[in-house]
């Protein structure tokens, strides 16, 4: 069992969760952070790999992933067959968030409003773009593109767990209802988070 499996909680939203908490503050929590936490620090060029990979296929080669992947329950890695490259695609991801966001979604985040444009800090074509990817490497670029649009400050676990809904649905695992589907979930969130911030800007 490694060191992240062990300080791993019994339950949590997800298969993983806290393994991947775990993982993306060993990179980038500063050491007096972690050691509070009693987290090891993960390698530099665990962080370093995974910002250079421009595809999940070249995320499977990092040693970041790895460490990640092997730390992960049973329960998640052999969820389904795309499992390896949903996990790909969230490592990779994860490597450029610096910081937690206060928002209660990731797609809030990208709808909040800049204090300084009275805008979504992320477009709504940047957004819908993002909602229009087709296959796993342009989710992936997307992604990527928006995270370092808000400066790498984003909520991790709400990120992370989008990130796998999509690739349900992408293979075909979409929800029942409607509501409960990432899209329409990332929507409601961003405009929702939009509006919001033009109401406080108003008043």
């Amino acid at each position: 069992m490694t060191d992240i499996e062990q300080s791993a909680p019994a339950t949590s939203a997800f298969a993983g969760e806290a393994v991947v908490m775990r993982w993306w503050q060993a990179m980038t929590l500063s050491e007096q952070e972690l050691t509070a936490l009693k987290i090891r620090p993960a390698p530099t060029v665990f962080r370093a790999e995974l910002k250079r990979a421009e595809t999940p296929e070249a995320v499977l080669m990092t040693q970041g992933f790895r460490a990640l992947w092997l730390g992960l329950p049973e329960s998640a890695r052999q969820r389904r067959s795309w499992s390896m490259l949903a996990w790909a695609t969230l490592a990779g991801v994860l490597s450029h968030v610096r910081l937690q966001d206060d928002s209660r979604s990731f797609a809030a985040s990208l709808g909040k409003i800049d204090a300084h444009t009275d805008k979504p800090r992320v477009s709504e074509l940047r957004f819908q773009q993002l909602q229009g990817a087709r296959t796993p490497e342009e989710f992936y670029r997307r992604l990527h593109r928006l995270v370092k649009q808000v400066k790498g400050q984003t909520p991790v676990v709400s990120l992370a767990k989008g990130v796998l809904s999509w690739f349900d649905e992408h293979y075909g695992h979409a929800p029942l209802r409607a509501d409960k589907k990432i899209a329409v979930r990332w929507a409601m969130d961003y405009y929702q988070a939009a509006e919001k911030g033009l109401t406080k800007t108003k008043d």
